[in-house]
């Protein structure tokens, strides 16, 4: 009985970092992908025959397969592209095309995917010039 304050404490605590590393699909993620990505795969361009306006079309991914594993982010196409030096030709995006996203942004993104990639029922994303 006596641990049962510590114990309580430790799940409090341990609660709040969880919610603390949470993150909000249009607060954290369609942003980035509005700025960074969208641009260039959208239905009318297509780049690597990838859409990423919507849930359906981003999880069906491009002409190479699925972008995103869902879980596994460090194995995921787009995670590996955003964190290729700027000059790489494999980089996203293009230096040229648009603003690459920050390291925190990109860890906003790991934790999505690691996270499920839980993309809201509706949403669709609209390039950001």
């Amino acid at each position: 009985m006596k641990y049962l304050p510590i114990l309580l404490l430790t799940a409090l605590v341990a609660g709040r970092s969880t919610a603390a590393d949470e993150v909000d699909f249009k607060k954290d993620i369609a942003p980035v992908l509005e700025a960074s990505c969208v641009k260039c795969h959208n239905p009318e361009k297509k780049k690597g025959k990838l859409d990423m306006t919507t849930k359906e079309a981003f999880m069906k991914g491009g002409g190479d397969g699925a972008i995103v594993e869902s879980g596994k982010a460090d194995a995921s196409k787009m995670i590996k592209a955003l964190s290729l030096p700027a000059d790489d030709d494999d980089a996203m995006p293009p230096q040229d095309k648009a603003p690459r996203p920050t390291a925190a942004q990109i860890d906003a993104l790991k934790k999505w995917i690691n996270a499920g990639a839980k993309w809201p029922d509706g949403v669709t994303l609209k390039a950001k010039e």
